[in-house]
């Protein structure tokens, strides 16, 4: 564990493993224990780094605010070119970290990531109805009748689930439901839905991979096909099993893509 100054204040990160430098950035609502599983899987090969996104700014919540965050900590932590993996949240601060600072980035990985927030043709009623009702349950209802409709949720691998989360990753996801801060969530959220990337996806000149769960939301994948038009030459994958919340649910299996790409691509293993 350690802590990194930013203009501020300082953020809390993780850094573990050996190797060359793989920098994680966390998915909504921004908090790294979204990489509990993934990190030491990938920390095999790489020397990880994931960090909590600040929360706080001192104007309207911004993502040059987080752009910096990022470049600050990675700088003090290591001083060349780094990969750099972001996942759904994380996905499309990524993208603009490596538009920003494009001396930064070595190679980039977006797992199921976005230019855009849309809703597929067929796909209102998941995110109009389910969604909305599934966090609420999981967020307002007493202890015992939330975890009832996780885990319901779970075994029929609706919304983000898929039939690979056991009992601990369904905990974790409704812990993080229900501590988040509203006002952090609706921060998010607005942030998500003001980003509009596609006339600068030209502008990423790294090696990317674009990735997404097998039985990912259609959001997700939509989203995934999107990037995959609006840059030159990347990569694609899918994490077999996978949902939305495959850095979880498949960790073996999302490391091993991931590694395999980085190797095989930007030779950053060597």
């Amino acid at each position: 564990m350690r802590r990194f100054a930013i203009a501020d204040g300082e953020i809390e990160a993780v850094e573990c493993g050996t190797g060359r430098p793989l920098v994680l950035l966390p998915p909504l609502p921004g908090w790294k224990e979204s990489f509990v599983a993934l990190a030491p899987v990938l920390a095999r090969r790489f020397r990880v780094l994931t960090f909590d996104l600040r929360s706080r700014f001192r104007a309207e919540p911004s993502w040059e605010a987080l752009v910096e965050d990022a470049e600050t900590i990675v700088s003090a932590w290591d001083d060349g070119p780094v990969a750099v993996l972001g996942h759904s949240f994380g996905g499309a601060l990524a993208l603009q970290w490596a538009v920003r600072n494009p001396e930064r980035v070595r190679a980039l990985v977006v797992s199921s990531g976005f230019a855009r927030v849309t809703t597929p043709r067929g796909a209102w009623a998941s995110r109009y109805l389910e969604q909305p009702l599934a966090l609420a349950a999981m967020r307002l209802l007493p202890d015992a009748a939330s975890a009832a409709v996780a885990g319901w949720l779970a075994r029929r691998r609706r919304w983000v689930f898929d039939a690979h989360c056991d009992r601990a990753i369904v905990e974790l996801v409704r812990a993080g439901i229900r501590e988040a801060p509203w006002s952090l969530i609706r921060q998010r959220v607005r942030m998500a839905l003001a980003v509009d990337l596609r006339d600068r996806l030209p502008l990423v000149e790294c090696p990317t991979l674009v990735l997404n769960g097998e039985h990912d939301t259609a959001f997700a994948r939509e989203a995934a096909s999107e990037l995959a038009r609006g840059l030159r030459g990347c990569g694609r994958a899918n994490v077999p099993g996978g949902g939305h919340l495959h850095p979880l649910s498949r960790a073996s299996e999302l490391g091993e893509i991931v590694s395999a790409w980085l190797a095989r691509v930007a030779g950053v293993d060597q």
